[in-house]
């Protein structure tokens, strides 16, 4: 299974990765580090960058992961088609689960401010706020949105859970058993809040 997260600059993408890695055993590859790797090697060969070299440098690794994890999560902001489409071939369309988060200009830029920036490619303020509307207005199906301003992380998994359980499907739970992770799925196994559905589900 490929768990893609879609969403701007600083609305939890990376913090969501890691919890389903430490609760549910799905593998975070973050891919930040790899960007920046690139950028730093065209700058040193004074090269200009540009997404389609990016994409050759950075996503071999992805799918490299992708031969050796049962499961995997990435993180991308959408505000590049050719990253995400590329993104998107590295898995079928039926193991591949796409799931949105979003969050408030305000709350991104502050979180952006405080948190660590080592394996962060910086930005300014302007840039990131075009990402940020280049992000939230793509339009993709996406099996879950988590609408993340201060979710918990029961209401992340309450949200994204059932959704893995359809995309992956009963070798999954078997995998999970066998690590040990079924009694985190059951006290996870809440009504998720209206700020983080799955899309769904709502549209029942």
């Amino acid at each position: 299974m490929f768990v893609v997260l879609v969403g701007p600059k600083g609305s939890g993408k990376s913090h969501i990765g890691r919890i389903l890695d430490h609760h549910l055993g799905v593998h975070f590859f973050h891919v930040e580090p790899l960007w920046m790797a690139y950028h730093a090697q065209c700058r040193a060969s004074g090269r200009e960058v540009n997404i389609p070299d990016g994409i050759l440098a950075v996503h071999p690794a992805i799918k490299h992961a992708l031969s050796v994890y049962d499961d995997v999560c990435v993180e991308t902001t959408g505000a590049s088609p050719e990253i995400l489409e590329d993104l998107l071939s590295l898995s079928p369309p039926e193991s591949t689960l796409v799931v949105r988060t979003r969050a408030p200009l305000d709350v991104c830029l502050q979180r952006i401010a405080t948190r660590d920036q080592t394996n962060q490619i910086p930005l300014d303020v302007e840039t990131i706020k075009l990402v940020h509307g280049m992000s939230t207005s793509l339009e993709m199906p996406a099996a879950v949105t988590l609408e993340n301003v201060s979710l918990s992380e029961a209401e992340i998994l309450s949200a994204v859970l059932p959704a893995i359980r359809r995309t992956a499907g009963p070798a999954w739970l078997e995998r999970q058993a066998a690590k040990g992770h079924v009694a985190r799925h059951m006290a996870c196994d809440l009504a998720a809040p209206p700020s983080a559905r799955s899309d769904d589900d709502s549209a029942r």
